[in-house]
């Protein structure tokens, strides 16, 4: 295992140089910074986080706690967290809590226990715990009370969807609102695709889903269409709830995007080796988990903090269950 004065070594600077660009206390010069990247990177050295906790009485650990750790929506999120934050000498333990508080409780005890220097989570835990002084910042399930976040335009995510379909030319929109109702900012989506199709859409209905469990969303799926079997268009609240409907429509023989097209939300990475691939949302879990990181690295470490509510872009992907527009 390398050693702090075999980077030191590596980079041509002085021990201390190496303790000040790891720590991120003191000035260092940006051909410095970049010697010493170069060094970690060539010689795989890792800081030792319990020395430099003992000596700053902080340990260099954050806690990413997220609901379901299968959703592949959230491992490129914790990827992104993980990288910003390996790369400044910190490391990431990793709680799959679900949605039980009893678990998440337990995760919190033990990051306070172990004097962490911060927790990413998906749920602002914030109002149960006021006496909590290490930073927390919120990803993706942000709402008004929120006071450090990263998160989407899910306002504009959900007109896109809804414009991109009405430009399509539907007829009759099934548009499914996501579990997530206490979710203020992800509920954004639905509001804004529905505050669309109501002032340009004769026939719309509207399907509530209950879980991002996949074998659950096809049970919904089923019942949905036998309900309405005429639909020509949906509206699918993730990925997950629209590449469920894909396989339900296929198997009862219908073509997309010729007599159901389909958009979903999240572009995740399977998205695009489905057939047909899926038309959908974008937005950067990744981007979402790095932005995380990097807030809370910087509250933790006293650095300035230009934006507290960090808003990502989305923008619309083009693919295979979105007929052409209308010339």
């Amino acid at each position: 295992m390398a050693t702090i004065k075999q980077v030191a070594l590596e980079a041509g600077v002085s021990k201390s140089t190496v303790s000040r660009y790891i720590s991120q206390n003191g000035y260092i010069s940006e051909e410095a910074s970049q010697k010493i990247k170069k060094a970690i990177e060539k010689l795989n050295y890792s800081p030792n986080v319990l020395a430099q906790s003992l000596k700053t009485k902080k340990n260099q650990l954050v806690g990413l706690l997220l609901p379901d750790i299968s959703n592949p929506f959230f491992p490129r999120l914790a990827r992104g967290a993980e990288e910003y934050l390996k790369e400044k000498g910190f490391r990431v333990m990793l709680g799959n809590i679900g949605n039980q508080e009893t678990v998440e409780e337990e995760y919190v005890n033990v990051l306070l226990q172990s004097n962490a220097a911060g927790i990413i989570t998906t749920h602002d835990f914030t109002p149960k715990y006021p006496d909590i002084t290490i930073p927390i910042v919120v990803v993706d399930r942000v709402d008004q009370k929120t006071k450090y976040g990263v998160f989407s335009d899910n306002k504009l995510g959900g007109q896109l969807a809804a414009q991109t379909i009405i430009e399509a030319g539907s007829k009759s929109i099934l548009l499914i609102k996501g579990p997530l109702d206490n979710a203020e900012n992800i509920n954004q989506r639905f509001e804004a695709s529905y505050a669309y199709l109501k002032k340009r859409q004769n026939h719309l209905i509207i399907c509530e889903s209950k879980t991002f469990d996949f074998e659950q969303i096809q049970q919904e799926a089923k019942e949905n269409i036998r309900k309405h079997p005429y639909i020509d268009s949906i509206i699918a609240p993730s990925d997950i709830h629209a590449i469920a409907y894909i396989h339900e429509l296929l198997s009862l023989g219908k073509n997309i995007p010729d007599d159901v097209q389909i958009i979903g939300y999240d572009d995740i990475l399977m998205s695009q080796f489905i057939y047909p691939s899926l038309s959908t949302i974008h937005q950067s879990s990744y981007s979402m988990g790095q932005k995380a990181a990097e807030l809370v690295y910087k509250i933790a470490m006293q650095q300035p903090v230009e934006e507290e509510r960090i808003k990502l872009p989305v923008y619309y992907v083009n693919r295979e269950t979105i007929r052409r527009k209308h010339e």
